[in-house]
């Protein structure tokens, strides 16, 4: 699924920042690729038991979120399959990341279908990648805070 690109304005930038701290508060890992100063692109990552969730943003206008098997051979920058996506502005792409169910959900996406083009990073932009791990406790926020919105409580913690 995706949205029309749109021009972004100065308050879309404000929102696209606020959202992407939400991503790093909500336990994301952050992986720089091309350069720590003006990366190429920006991945970020978030583990659950067999499952990844993970958001790839090339710019404002071609952003794609997605859910995939998290299997031995697992790689971000290269998965085949997909169980969810959904790819367009950082607006809607981040915020869907942001709201998608936990994987033992019911309702929460789980057949395979072949994953979008726009997942993978290009080899010219892996060969200087910095990585930013969630600092201690926040990694445990996003489940906390999905599986209560999900149960019909507060999705703000």
């Amino acid at each position: 699924m995706s949205q029309p690109c749109e021009q972004s304005q100065p308050s879309d930038l404000s929102e696209i920042d606020d959202l992407l701290r939400a991503v790093v508060a909500d336990g994301f890992t952050v992986y720089l690729c091309g350069g720590n100063d003006r990366p190429e692109a920006i991945v970020a990552t978030y583990a659950w038991a067999g499952f990844v969730d993970y958001v790839v943003i090339k710019d404002a206008h071609d952003v794609t979120a997605a859910r995939s098997r998290q299997g031995r051979d697992w790689d971000v920058f290269t998965a085949e399959t997909v169980v969810w996506s959904y790819q367009g502005h950082a607006r809607w792409a981040l915020r869907a990341i942001l709201d998608l169910l936990p994987p033992e959900h019911p309702n929460a996406p789980h057949e395979d279908y072949p994953a979008p083009a726009s997942l993978r990073v290009g080899q010219e932009h892996l060969g200087s990648v910095s990585v930013r791990t969630p600092r201690p406790g926040l990694v445990a926020r996003r489940a906390m805070r999905l599986r209560l919105a999900a149960r019909g409580g507060s999705a703000t913690l």
